[in-house]
This record gives C-alpha cells, sequence and structure tokens, in this order.
C-alpha cells in the first residue's frame, strides 16, 4: 500500500519558510541565512544556489544543508538521486538536534511557548521525513529504524511525523525478511508483523495521553491529524493479519477526514470479495488522486479487476498513458506487468511478452509502497510462465494438424523447455518467502500482487494432493462468504489435473447450482467453471452438455477459448466469398482449431463474414451473434492486400482476442 499521504500533506505547509522564524539569540550570519530563506522554491536552481551560500556562511548552521538535502531530494526519482540527498539531510538532522535539542523535548503549557519555537520543530520533522524517505527507497530499512529511534528519544509533545507509525511501516514493508538480512527484524511474518501492530498501539496510546495538553496549547484538528495518521497505518495491518471488523473500523474513523485513502480501502474491499467497492476505489484513486514519484498502485491493480470482469481490454490505454507519463520512473515496472497482464487475457501474446520483458530489466521497484522485489519478481515470471503455455496453446489453436509439422513440434518442444526453466524459478521464489502461505495461497491477500487465476497456472503442476486439502481448509473458514466458492473451484480443477474426473463433476456441479446473482465482476470466474465443467462433461461423453458448458465458457470470457485446447463450433454464414482471395482466407481459418457446423438451426454461436475488394484491395467485415440473434462480437473490419494470415486473425477475431477498451459508464465518475 502507498505510504500515509497526510504527512505530504502536512509538509507541503513547510515550503514557504522564513516568516515568522523564532526570534533567538544568533550570529549574525544565521539571522541573515534566517532572513534569506523565506519565500525559496525547493524547484528552482536558486534553492541550491542559496543552499551553498548559507553553508559558506555558517557551515554549523543546519538550514544550508536542509535545504540542500530538500533540491536534491525534490529532484530524485531514482536510487541514485535519493542516495545523493542523504548527506545533506543527515548533517542537518545532526546539526538542528545539537542545536534545539532541549526545546524538542520540552512541554509546553502556553500557545505562545510553542509558536516561538515552531519553525524549528517543522524543519526538524521535514529533514527526518526526507531522510527516511530517501532511505526507504534505497532499501536501508536498518538506518530507517536508526533515525526514527533518534527522532523518538526527545518523547516530542506534539509529534507530526508519527515516528512509531513509521517504524511499524517498516517492520510492515520488510516483514518477510529476517535478522540475518536486517538486524532489527525478528525471524517470522508473524513476529514482525506482531511489533508493527505494538508500534501503532503505542502510538495510539501516547497521542490520547498528550491529546488534552495539546488540543489546548495547538489545536483539535492538529491532535486530531496525529490520531487519523494512526488509523491509517493500523487500518492497513489488520487487513493484512485478516481481522476486517478492526480494519473496517478504523477506515470508517476515516472516511471523514481527507486523509482517507481510497487506495487501501480498496485492497481491503477485494480482500473481503467486495469487487464492485473495490473497483470504484481503485478508479477514484487512480484518477483523482494521483501522486508523483511513486508507484499508483491503483492503476495496477485494475488490470487483475479488469481481467475478472472479462473486461481486460479496459486496462490498456490507462496502463500505456502511466507508461509513457512516467518513463523510467517508480511504477514504471509495475505499470509494464499490469499492461503485460492486461495483453495477456486480451489473448494478445506477444505484446504481453513485449511488456514483461521490459519490466524484468527495471529495478527501482519499492520507491513509496509496501510491494517488494520478491512481489515484483514473482508477478512478472508468473505472468511469463503462463503467457509460455499460451503460446504452446497458439501453435495448435492455428494449425489442427500441428503434429504433422516437425517446425511446430520442435517450438512446442522449445516452450516445454522454457516452461519448466520459469517454473522451477517460481518454485524456488516459493520456498524463500516466508509469506507464501499468506500471500498466494489464501488468495485476495492484501499485498499479493497476483490473481486467483494466475496462481493456479502455477499449483496445478506443484504438490496437487496438498493443494487440494489446502484449498478444502480456506473454502470452509468463516467469513469472506465471496471468496470461499474460488477455493473450491480451484479444488475441482485440480481433481481434473489428477483425472478424478467424476469426483471434480460433483464439485463443480454444486458450485453451477448455487451461483449468486452477477456482480459484473465474475466473468473471470464462472468461464474457469464452465471451461472445467465442458472438460469434465468431454471425457464422461455427454455431448450436450459439453456443447452448453463450452458456450457458456465462450459467453463469458471469449479471448480464454483459444487456449483451453477445447474445440468450440460456429456456424459459419459466408457472402461474397468467391473470389480466389476469399477461398484463401477461408481455408485458413478452417484450418484452425474450431469446429464448424452446416445446420445453421443449430444452438451455436454464429459467424457472419461478408468479403468485399477487387483481389488487390480487400476487406472482410465480420461479426458474432448468438443462435438467438444477440451479437457477441460487434462487426469489426480487416483490411488485407495479400490474403496471407487473415484467416488466423479472422479465427482470433471471433474470440475477441485483441478487443480495443469498452467503458462502463457506472464506474466513471
Amino acid at each position: 500500500m502507498n505510504k500515509f499521504y497526510y504527512i505530504l500533506l502536512t509538509f507541503t505547509l513547510l515550503i514557504g519558510w522564513g516568516e515568522g522564524l523564532s526570534a533567538q539569540t544568533m550570529s549574525a550570519e544565521r539571522y541573515e541565512i534566517d532572513m534569506k530563506r523565506g519565500g525559496i522554491r525547493l524547484n528552482d536552481r536558486e534553492a541550491l544556489l542559496r543552499a551553498r551560500e548559507f553553508i559558506r556562511l555558517d557551515p554549523t548552521y543546519y538550514v544550508g544543508y536542509m535545504l540542500e538535502g530538500l533540491y536534491k531530494y525534490e529532484h530524485s526519482s531514482d536510487f541514485i538521486g535519493y542516495k545523493n540527498a542523504i548527506p545533506p539531510l543527515k548533517k542537518a538532522f545532526e546539526l538542528i538536534e545539537q542545536d534545539y535539542g532541549n526545546a524538542f523535548k520540552a512541554r509546553y503549557t502556553e500557545t505562545d511557548q510553542y509558536v516561538a519555537v515552531e519553525d524549528r520543530f517543522l524543519d526538524y520533522y521535514r529533514i527526518t521525513y526526507n531522510l527516511i524517505e530517501c532511505y526507504s527507497n534505497i532499501d536501508r530499512p536498518d538506518s530507517v529504524i536508526w533515525l526514527l529511534k533518534e527522532y523518538n528519544k526527545w518523547n516530542m509533545q506534539h509529534d507530526i511525523l508519527g515516528a512509531d507509525n513509521y517504524i511499524a511501516w517498516t517492520y510492515h514493508r520488510n516483514r518477510y525478511y529476517t535478522s540475518d538480512k536486517f538486524a532489527f527484524l525478528y525471524n517470522s511474518v508473524k513476529e514482525n508483523e506482531r511489533t508493527a501492530l505494538n508500534y501503532l498501539k503505542q502510538n495510539l496510546k501516547k497521542v490520547e495521553e498528550k491529546s488534552a495538553l495539546n488540543e489546548e496549547v495547538l489545536s483539535w484538528s492538529m491532535v486530531m491529524s496525529t490520531r487519523l495518521s494512526v488509523y491509517h497505518y493500523l487500518a492497513l495491518v489488520y487487513d493484512y493479519l485478516r481481522q476486517p471488523d478492526s480494519a473496517r473500523y478504523y477506515y470508517d474513523q476515516m472516511r471523514p477526514y481527507n486523509v482517507f485513502s481510497y487506495n487501501n480501502y480498496a485492497i481491503f474491499c477485494f480482500v473481503n470479495g467486495d469487487f464492485e467497492e473495490s473497483y470504484k476505489n481503485f478508479y477514484i484513486d487512480a484518477f483523482y488522486s494521483r501522486k508523483d514519484k511513486m508507484l499508483q498502485e491503483s492503476i495496477f491493480y485494475l488490470s487483475i479487476l479488469n481481467a475478472m470482469r472479462g473486461l481486460p481490454q479496459n486496462s490498456v490505454k490507462p496502463l500505456i498513458g502511466y507508461i509513457e507519463d512516467n518513463k523510467v520512473r517508480p511504477g514504471w515496472g509495475w505499470y509494464n506487468i499490469g499492461l503485460g497482464r492486461a495483453y495477456l487475457y486480451n489473448g494478445q501474446l506477444e505484446e504481453s511478452a513485449a511488456c514483461l520483458k521490459k519490466a524484468t530489466g527495471f529495478r527501482e521497484i519499492t520507491i513509496g509502497s509496501t510491494l517488494g522485489t520478491s512481489q515484483y519478481n514473482f508477478s512478472y515470471a508468473l505472468l511469463d510462465l503462463i503467457n509460455l503455455e499460451k503460446q504452446a496453446a497458439a501453435i495448435k489453436f492455428e494449425d489442427k494438424r500441428y503434429w504433422l509439422s516437425p517446425k511446430k513440434l520442435l517450438q512446442l518442444a522449445n516452450l516445454n523447455v522454457q516452461q519448466s526453466t520459469v517454473r522451477l524459478a517460481l518454485f524456488n521464489q516459493l520456498s524463500a518467502n516466508l509469506e507464501r502461505d499468506e500471500l498466494y495461497y489464501r488468495l485476495f491477500a492484501s499485498e499479493s500482487t497476483v490473481s486467483w487465476d494466475e496462481i493456479y497456472s502455477l499449483v496445478k503442476d506443484y504438490g496437487r494432493s496438498f493443494f487440494i486439502k489446502k484449498f478444502e481448509l480456506e473454502a470452509g473458514r468463516k467469513g469472506r462468504d465471496n471468496i470461499r466458492k474460488y477455493f473450491t473451484l480451484l479444488q475441482a480443477k485440480l481433481y481434473i489435473e489428477k483425472s478424478r474426473i467424476h469426483k471434480a463433476k460433483r464439485i463443480l456441479d454444486e458450485l453451477d447450482k448455487t451461483q449468486h446473482a452477477e456482480t459484473g465482476f465474475e466473468n473471470l470466474y464462472r468461464a474457469r467453471l464452465y471451461e472445467a465443467l465442458a472438460i469434465c462433461e468431454d471425457d464422461v461423453g455427454t455431448k450436450k452438455a459439453y456443447e452448453s458448458n463450452l458456450n457458456k465458457f465462450y459467453m463469458a470470457f471469449p479471448q480464454l477459448v483459444p487456449y483451453s485446447d477445447l474445440k468450440m463450433e460456429f456456424y459459419l454464414d459466408l457472402k461474397d466469398n468467391d473470389n480466389k482471395t476469399a477461398k484463401t482466407v477461408i481455408n485458413e481459418l478452417k484450418s484452425c482449431n474450431i469446429s464448424w457446423t452446416n445446420n445453421k438451426d443449430k444452438e451455436v454461436p454464429r459467424v457472419i463474414v461478408r468479403f468485399s475488394g477487387n483481389g488487390k484491395q480487400n476487406m472482410l467485415t465480420y461479426k458474432v451473434e448468438s443462435a438467438w440473434g444477440k451479437t457477441i462480437v460487434s462487426p469489426q473490419d480487416i483490411s488485407y492486400d495479400e490474403p496471407g494470415g487473415v484467416g488466423k486473425k479472422l479465427a482470433y477475431g471471433i474470440f475477441k482476442v485483441g478487443a480495443e477498451g469498452a467503458i462502463e459508464d457506472e464506474f466513471y465518475y
């Protein structure tokens, strides 16, 4: 989850420093520095020039180093930039503590007393916050913990920063590591999360103990802001710990205020199976709460929800836009993974592979987010595995007599070797991941970056009996009622992999009978259910039931069908196809793994194709309707000079492969 952006809003107050600085006995040089610092903009080159001037005037005064560090921080978006900002910020931190430590630890009972030194507090907060960000963004959490404990020693009367919140966040962010990597950590995810929670409870207690005094000296709103900052992190940790009642309580407390995190609440809804509410909140965050220099998690997670809706194409344009805007900056790699997913579920394998390849070489992946390197590597590797599997399926789809081609058999063998290599790497990643059970096996985890459908692509070849028991156990747990059926579906699919068809069919039939009203986010679930039922019916030889479930599979998510090894049946309605190029196109179409019936009264989808042109400049228009005349694929045009490859393009087109985005009005505000 993205870090608490309330603190970012708070620190915008600090940009116009200087006016009203506390009058203290100081040297002429320091007085001059304080007079000149007012109104400096961090984005201007003047800020760096002033910083150097102030350091020359008095190298023992923190202001020049602070200004240099903040300027470098504001202009950073990668490892090197944040690393270069650390030395001046650290120097400023040491010098301001040296000069104003007594002010930081003092207690103030009158507003005027606090106002006299308030600007020094604000400088200290700003230095510390930016130094935390720098250390976090270059993966030095041990330095973050050192810094925050140093800051905490003053036990300040009013802690705008919320040091204990950041300590908790640092434990949570690094929960899957042990003390072997960072000495401050414990040796299990459970212990690290318990520590994070304890720091938050400790901080909430501090806020309440000081609230009466601070409301009198400062204001109710300032006290409330520190209280809300603790609520933000409590909601985040309780969500991860699967304590939805506690998480919801703190989200409800934050909702009336402008600190409410739509992204984090969307993840909370996603974990608990409220997919429509999750989508709406991700959408609000993605397009109305845009953040600079950090991953916009909501854009990434929308690629999962759009796949679940059966509308993966809806993520393509937004992700392309974010990739273009971010260039090679934080989020760029994650957006490429999300775009790779969107293309993958839209059947665009070449485009998907290109995005995943870009993601493999990107390393600025942890800035401003709890999503870490292990999740990143696992995500693109798992999508790469699925892409390789679909490439193999595409060879079989494009030529139903592929086994007669040595070239294609060699391609399949090579793909199989690549799949084995990627699968082994994924297994090794899982073995080394201390939170694999929570993050991947329980599905819909708050910190997971892969979908339930993607997880199945791995576990189907990895300990099937173990996962059958695992998913059965999860399906029996109380709570998350909307999630249970996903575990049961995967359990049935694993029984199919073990050739226990009758057992799988009984489970699938029961799921089919007990389906609830469609929510708009279950197209992927229904598609996988009907795909599994079709496999079972085909195995037991019940042709009518097989055809019915295969049609339902197609209607739910047509882009999946060409890669399923199931042979879909259509009725082909041709017009103006007596020219030579048209016959070439149709022959190529019929070489694909599609069944065609001559019975126009059969209840199968109808592919209506119209040809036009003079043999040199040609056009075909096609659409797909149900047996009852309902449009499945709206009219599409294919222009071509030469007919080669057009038949295959048409074959994929009738399954909506490569479909463009479709706007759903109810999700736009």
